[in-house]
């Protein structure tokens, strides 16, 4: 599986990149809605963290610097994001099910790669 990561290792920081995009934009424009209720404040606040996380561990990883913590943290929040998108489909109507599956299983990879502490080859 590291070999597997280590030659695919700038796919994985660009997906970190799209990401953490992706999740900046949806958090910070959910947290301007006026009547959101406690647990969806809670959740756009966390996926807010999550997003400056994985830019941070990008510039790092750019930088050669490789902060376990970080890693960890990063990697646990990322499984955890990808189970919860598995176990969505069966509790919510979900637009595409095959693709929520596809979402959820590309950024459990991106959590294993994170947990692995992948380094990029000089």
């Amino acid at each position: 599986m590291r070999q597997f990561y280590q030659s695919t290792y700038y796919l994985w920081i660009v997906t970190k990149g799209i990401f953490a995009f992706a999740v900046m934009i949806s958090a910070v424009s959910n947290l301007g809605i006026s009547n959101l209720r406690g647990p969806e404040k809670l959740v756009n606040f966390i996926g807010l963290v999550y997003a400056i996380l994985l830019l941070i561990d990008i510039i790092m990883s750019l930088k050669w610097i490789y902060s376990k913590p970080l890693k960890y943290t990063t990697g646990v929040i990322s499984v955890l994001l990808g189970i919860g998108l598995l176990i969505l489909p069966f509790l919510a109507n979900v637009i595409s099910v095959p693709l929520t599956f596809i979402f959820a299983a590309w950024i459990i990879l991106l959590g294993f790669f994170d947990l692995l502490i992948i380094k990029r080859n000089r």
